[in-house]
């Protein structure tokens, strides 16, 4: 798998997540912010897990659905081709430079944004580091500083976060200063400066997705949301908090660098301001049962997600035919490297050869008997006819041969997908043909001359059929997938019987020159 592959991937699944997660809340009609909130979390937790849950989850096949009324696939085994069409070698195009320019945007911006995060740390480390303490705690030890580099109040540091004041908030009004300790320890309760950061850091990983920018501003905005109904819950005030809210915005005119907390952080302000005053019910926060039914119907949704592996629905393709092993894989003393050579044994004959070689069959047969042994190096052509050679030859084809009895055993499994999909094609030309009748009546109804009862009951019998054919359908699509498996194994030792041969084939074909059994041809 390539990065490009792998960062699609995690878009792609991470997507899903963000989509899964805006439909449930749709769905279920969930206005409440803390509950909203713990259900993006819970989302931007996942998608950041994306890449070891599907590296370490069993993979989730999405099913294929059966055909209903389309006759299912004819699967033919098709025969081995001759030996004289296997290629010499392939002409391998030039790989295209896009990708390698894809991902070249995709670390730039990801670099960027990271950065930028990074300086967000450094400058909230700085700035927590010359705030003072007021002298006040909250609930929990939870000390609270001043700045007077801060104009708004705000939750500093994704570890052993603070709460930290503006330096003039000791002319604050009682209720003011409840409201805003209230606002900022909520943030501080529910870790929102940790959330935030890793949402940040997420955003910046999958950059290219909207999706992930625009569940970064929901979260953003939810614990803001959240954290006013907890200063209304201590102040009742709402005109009251809606103008402090007010002035602390219009305080800050400027983006936010560091990463924190910060009150004012929000998006219009008359959306945030409309909501205090509109508003009737405030959030109390999320409850242990609100969190277990967020877990509870998230954790399928996160699974299938991470897991499930995309199932494109085509025909089931007829296994490969066992192939003789290709041209040489890898030299043997660098431009020694046999690249045409013809094993001939009486009837048979393998290999890797050109069509224009093809005419000296016959000449070689007359000369040199069936059984030989042609090869070309370093533009001389070679014969083989010596029995001891041609023995060693033959002993080391063994594990083509085992390729061979094994794709034999695939193709006549092969054989009995192909004789059940037969009779599933028929038994659906059958149903095709009740649906035809079915139909026929059923236009004889629609001119006021037949019988809709009798059409009902017809068309029970079609449906009844039907079911019956999808039955056996499902039943050889299981089949088709266990000689797939079969053939993917077969595959697999074929590649691994390929090097053997061609290993086995070029020290032959050394040691044949070196011992004067290999006679050139001239």
């Amino acid at each position: 798998m390539t990065m490009l592959t792998f960062l699609a991937a995690w878009m792609l699944r991470s997507a899903v997540l963000v989509l899964a997660c805006a439909g449930l809340l749709k769905l279920l009609r969930v206005k409440d912010a803390a509950s909203a909130l713990a259900a993006w979390t819970v989302t931007l937790c996942a998608s950041l897990m994306i890449p070891v849950l599907s590296a370490t989850l069993p993979v989730v096949t999405l099913p294929q659905a059966p055909p209903y009324a389309l006759p299912g696939p004819h699967i033919v085994a098709l025969p081995a081709p001759p030996a004289g069409a296997f290629p010499l070698a392939s002409s391998a195009l030039p790989e295209p430079r896009w990708p390698a320019y894809l991902f070249s945007a995709y670390l730039l911006g990801a670099a960027v944004l990271l950065l930028r995060v990074a300086i967000g740390v450094f400058l909230t480390r700085r700035l927590r580091n010359r705030t003072r303490p007021t002298g006040l705690s909250l609930a929990g030890g939870l000390p609270v500083h001043e700045s007077t580099d801060l104009r708004v109040p705000a939750a500093l540091g994704a570890v052993r976060s603070i709460v930290v004041l503006p330096h003039d908030w000791r002319a604050w009004p009682t209720a003011k200063l409840e409201a805003v300790l209230a606002h900022e320890r909520s943030h501080v309760r529910r870790h929102d400066p940790a959330v935030q950061l890793f949402s940040a850091m997420h955003r910046a990983f999958l950059w290219p997705s909207p999706l992930s920018w625009w569940m970064h501003k929901r979260i953003v905005r939810l614990a803001e949301e959240t954290s006013d109904d907890a200063a209304l819950e201590a102040n009742h005030d709402r005109v009251s908090y809606a103008e402090t809210l007010l002035e602390f915005m219009q305080r800050s005119v400027k983006p936010v660098y560091w990463e924190g907390v910060a009150m004012a952080r929000y998006g219009k302000a008359e959306h945030r301001i409309d909501r205090i005053l509109d508003s009737t019910a405030i959030s109390r926060g999320l409850t242990r049962a609100g969190l277990a039914a967020i877990l509870l119907l998230g954790a399928p949704v996160i699974f299938l997600s991470a897991a499930a592996s995309p199932f494109l629905p085509q025909a089931p393709h007829a296994p490969q035919a066992p192939q003789a092993p290709q041209a040489p894989q890898a030299p043997v003393r660098g431009a020694e490297q046999v690249t045409h050579y013809i094993i001939k044994s009486g009837d048979s004959w393998m290999g890797s050869w050109e069509s224009s070689e093809q005419g000296n069959y016959s000449k070689w047969r007359a000369q040199y008997g069936p059984d030989y042994v042609w090869f070309s190096l370093n533009g001389r052509d070679y014969i083989i006819n010596d029995k001891d050679t041609l023995a060693q030859f033959e002993k080391a084809m063994a594990p083509q041969r085992e390729v061979n009895r094994q794709q034999d055993q695939v193709n006549h499994h092969q054989d009995g997908v192909n004789h059940a999909q037969d009779q599933v094609n028929r038994h659906q030309d059958d149903v095709n043909r009740a649906q035809d009748e079915v139909n026929h009546q059923q236009s004889l109804v629609n001119e006021h001359s037949g019988d809709q009862n009798r059409v009902n009951q017809l068309q029970s019998e079609v449906n009844a059929k039907q079911q019956v054919v999808n039955t056996e359908q499902a039943k050889v699509n299981q089949m088709q997938a266990g000689v797939n498996k079969e053939q993917d194994a077969v595959n697999q030792m074929q590649t691994r019987a390929s090097a053997e041969v061609n290993r086995a084939f070029q020290k032959l074909f050394e040691s044949a020159i070196r011992q004067g059994v290999a006679h050139e041809l001239h």
